[in-house]
């Protein structure tokens, strides 16, 4: 059996959550409608509210309430009967068998999960921490941006209000034709919008028939884009490259690849040269049977290049939950093995979406109503709190 047999049966077990990412939002779901025996579970997270990445340009663009991206943690692990910490983990401590937290008691644990996500890379670059807005943490993200847009409908000045995003993966791709969109419809001032990254075309890794659309959206809605752009630092207002000359900016969106929290190498777990927490195919991490990682934060060691998308966290959800029951009944895991290709859905805006599948690409309002379809669905088995 191994695992948890010698503990007597009266005796509860912690299962203990670190992060609210997609994959543990799907947990504490199936644990609302099935508690794993002899478990009492705990959620740290450092925000009681979870936002979800998906609907985030749609949030841009004015199409949705800020509420409706949000996933209220507590509620959701009330329903679960889990009880929540609200505060940041700073080390795994699997010697010890607990999380340990900024000014709190640690927390013991039997069975760990880690889903916290990721941060932004370049943040150390000169004045990119000052003056940029970083996609990470969302929910700063979020509030920043409607603070700036705020500001900027109220406003009488009218000169050009010069938009820089960095970045030319799908949330760069996103951000650009979202918020052009809005600053459109919604600010009398004239609006330059410039997507810049350092690669040879946008989205590499997706078929070229995408790309070629979002190029061609982009010359009719008068978004710049320049490739092979990379930045090495901004002070206020502008923006420095290695190469040309710089770019003025009124709003800096930082939307580069993702880097891993300290939280695994503070911790002397094993990761990759990136620092991102090494898991097998169990989604376990390597040499601690009891502690599963999930997400953005960790990287497959037999697919070590699956990229950072919440695509996989979402398909990993279901594999960790029957992996945490199986673990604590002391029986065999199976085993998550990415999906080779999967959905693409990009928001632009203006009520159509760009979509890719199977190395086909395809475009218009049914695309942009596919991915409300999908969106919403998703969000309504997490929002159990009635606003």
């Amino acid at each position: 059996m191994g695992g948890f047999a010698g503990y007597p049966r009266t005796m509860a077990r912690d299962l203990v959550l670190v992060g609210s990412g997609h994959s543990h939002a799907q947990v504490l779901e199936s644990l609302a409608l099935e508690p794993i025996p002899g478990f009492r579970a705990t959620v740290i997270v450092d925000s009681p509210i979870a936002i979800y990445s998906g609907m985030v340009p749609g949030f841009v663009a004015g199409q949705y309430r800020v509420d409706e991206l949000e996933i209220d943690i507590p509620a959701l692990a009330e329903r679960a009967g889990a009880r929540v910490v609200v505060a940041r983990a700073t080390r795994i401590d699997p010697s010890h068998r607990q999380i340990v937290v900024a000014n709190e008691t640690p927390v013991p644990f039997d069975l760990a999960s880690a889903n916290i996500g990721s941060t932004v890379a370049g943040l150390d670059l000169p004045g990119i921490r000052d003056f940029a807005l970083p996609t990470r943490p969302i929910a700063n993200l979020v509030h920043l941006l409607q603070q700036r847009i705020t500001e900027l409908e109220k406003g009488d000045d009218r000169s050009t209000y010069r938009v820089v995003v960095v970045g030319g993966g799908a949330g760069g791709v996103e951000l650009a034709f979202t918020l052009q969109a809005r600053l459109s419809r919604e600010t009398d001032r004239p609006l330059l919008v410039q997507l810049v990254h350092s690669g040879k075309r946008l989205m590499t890794g997706y078929p070229s028939g995408l790309a070629r659309r979002i190029y061609r959206n982009a010359a009719r809605r008068g978004i710049r884009i320049e490739p092979e752009r990379r930045v090495v630092g901004a002070d206020e207002g502008i923006v420095r490259f290695q190469t040309g000359g710089p770019l003025a900016f009124d709003t800096l969106l930082w939307v580069v690849g993702a880097a891993s929290y300290s939280l695994f190498r503070d911790s002397g777990l094993p990761t990759d040269s990136s620092g991102f927490v090494r898991t097998r195919s169990t989604l376990q991490v390597e040499g601690e049977d009891d502690l599963f990682a999930v997400g953005d934060c960790a990287t497959l060691d037999e697919f070590p290049e699956t990229p950072k998308a919440g695509v996989y966290a979402v398909r990993q959800g279901p594999v960790l939950m029957r992996n945490l029951r199986a673990r604590a009944a002391g029986n065999a895991l199976e085993s998550y093995r990415p999906q080779s290709d999967f959905l693409t859905l990009l928001n632009l805006g203006d009520g159509n979406a760009l979509g890719a599948k199977w190395g086909r690409s395809f475009e218009g309002r049914w695309v942009m109503w596919l991915k409300d379809r999908i969106d919403r669905s998703f969000m309504r088995r997490f929002q159990v709190s009635v606003r």
